[in-house]
């Protein structure tokens, strides 16, 4: 899967976390990077599988994110 970067968050100063990706060969697919979650917040999670994470990420990244991915879209 080749992934491209859609949003990262404007208040992060360091690396590329968090952010969201589209994948290429499948834009119908998303990956978010993110902090992973602590202990008690992951066993929230439902039905989590083994093959599976989860990460947070602020919202304000993944409407960016959102709003890139639509905007790409239209042009298309």
């Amino acid at each position: 899967m080749k992934l491209r970067k859609l949003a990262k968050d404007p208040g992060s100063n360091t690396g590329e976390c968090p952010s969201v990706y589209v994948a290429e060969d499948d834009p119908a697919v998303m990956v978010v990077q993110g902090k992973y979650l602590d202990a008690d917040t992951t066993a929230q999670l439902q039905d989590i599988l083994d093959d599976e994470t989860a990460v947070r990420i602020p919202a304000e990244t993944m409407v960016l994110a959102v709003e890139k991915y639509l905007a790409e879209r239209e042009r298309a």
